[in-house]
């Protein structure tokens, strides 16, 4: 062989040599960038997922605000919307032609739920329609509440006396 044919030989396998290494390096750099945008396109279809998630979430929270306005007037906010109430029941009881004294009022936690509850007892007395009617209407009363007793006597003369203990629920915070 001849100095130029080596030449041209190691020349041709140098230009090979940094083909190659080029060529890996490429593929590689293109493997790398291939991990990288399908991390990326991971991350995109995430953010997209909880963008879409929050959107709903937001529509939903708009939609429903009128209901749960609503629902949070089924509940007392705080101890002192029981006075407001029982000035309610009273006027209430006088529209009636009752005579209506509250026995006692007081806060009550159950300790299974620790849920706050008001509770309040009634005596009301007068003739028998009227007694039974506002027995009625505090049965189904516009808040989250339980009747926990309700006694009925006639005491004479066509007049009833009723004894009603009711739980009204307080408002978590």
């Amino acid at each position: 062989m001849s100095t130029k044919t080596k030449k041209i030989f190691i020349l041709s396998l140098i230009v090979a040599i940094i083909t190659t290494a080029s060529l890996g390096y490429f593929l590689y750099n293109i493997n790398v960038r291939g991990v990288l945008l399908e991390e990326q396109l991971s991350i995109l279809a995430e953010n997209d997922t909880k963008e879409s998630a929050y959107l709903k979430l937001r529509r939903l929270a708009q939609d429903t605000e009128d209901e749960r306005a609503l629902l949070a007037k089924s509940f007392f906010s705080n101890e002192g919307d029981s006075i407001v109430f029982l000035g309610e029941m009273e006027r209430l009881a006088t529209a009636l032609g009752l005579s209506l004294e509250t026995d006692s009022l007081d806060k009550v936690v159950n300790e299974e739920t620790k849920e706050e509850s008001i509770k309040i007892s009634f005596v009301f007395e007068g003739k028998k329609n009227s007694v039974f009617m506002f027995s009625k209407l505090l049965e189904v009363i516009p808040y989250h509440s339980t009747v926990e007793s309700l006694q009925l006597r006639e005491v004479g003369a066509g007049n009833w006396e009723g004894h009603l203990t009711i739980l009204i629920s307080i408002q978590a915070s």
